[in-house]
């Protein structure tokens, strides 16, 4: 298993790059967004020479802001020309996985036109992604009615996208974490896996076991993803201030995943 640490785009790109490496992280999962990282506000070159510098691998993460799920087609096109970007920076970088996000799609849209809307973005994204040697994966939100559904038509429907799981979304809003739930229906697709922790409530990224109430349990979210025998990347997705959090949620992933914990 590799483990990753996601870089906070409100700070120096290359500062986050040295920082994961000092922490001992295995790669930097790069989030090309806003204010700090976007396609092109990035030094690819400089960049990269960083990542080879410091033995890092690298994936990277498209900005959750596109308004791929626009009900004008302008929007959503011009959305895709910044993912087209993404790609281009992947490529550049050497990620072989460009992470992205599932957006839902207009309320007023029958069901099968938000599915078409998917099934024509990720045929183009994916087919780009395979002619730059990039994976392209689609995230869980932390909106959970009906998203599971919604997954199995999209994923159906694209069968060159794959999944990224966030375990943190999973937690969200539903009565108990659907990591194994998301395994049982899209096992066979999953390249990729987010961690963070939160109360349940609310998305907030906090570090591994924080929550008095309501948070992940790591242990159980361990054994699912050995029990579909899961033994890929995973990005720790901590944006505390003090990134010593982020380093003892690395430590804390390892010992629940080796049963030290």
């Amino acid at each position: 298993m590799k483990v990753g640490a996601m870089t906070n785009p409100q700070r120096d790109l290359l500062d986050e790059i040295r920082q994961a490496a000092a922490q001992g992280f295995d790669y930097v999962e790069l989030t090309l967004e806003a204010p700090k990282a976007e396609p092109d506000q990035i030094d690819a070159a400089s960049v990269r020479r960083a990542l080879n510098d410091l033995g890092l691998g690298v994936v990277c993460h498209a900005a959750p802001y596109l308004p791929v799920h626009s009900p004008s087609a302008r929007v959503r096109q011009a959305a895709l020309e910044e993912l087209r970007r993404s790609l281009d920076v992947a490529a550049v970088l050497g990620a072989r996985l460009l992470t992205t996000h599932y957006m839902f799609f207009p309320s007023f849209w029958p069901e099968q036109m938000g599915y078409e809307l998917y099934a024509q973005l990720y045929e183009v994204l994916c087919r780009e992604g395979n002619a730059r040697g990039v994976v392209v994966a689609m995230e869980n939100s932390a909106q959970n009615a009906h998203q599971l559904k919604h997954f199995r038509e999209i994923f159906a429907r694209c069968p060159n996208l794959y999944l990224v799981l966030d375990v943190g979304h999973a937690n969200v809003g539903v009565p108990k974490n659907m990591t194994r739930e998301y395994l049982f229906a899209l096992a066979d697709r999953l390249v990729h896996v987010h961690v963070s922790d939160n109360d349940g409530h609310d998305d907030q990224h906090l570090p591994l076991g924080a929550p008095r109430r309501g948070g992940v349990s790591w242990s159980r979210a361990v054994a699912d993803l050995k029990s579909f025998r899961y033994d890929g990347t995973v990005t720790i997705e901590v944006f505390a201030n003090d990134r010593r959090y982020r380093e003892d949620s690395r430590r804390r992933w390892l010992a629940w995943w080796e049963g030290k914990e």
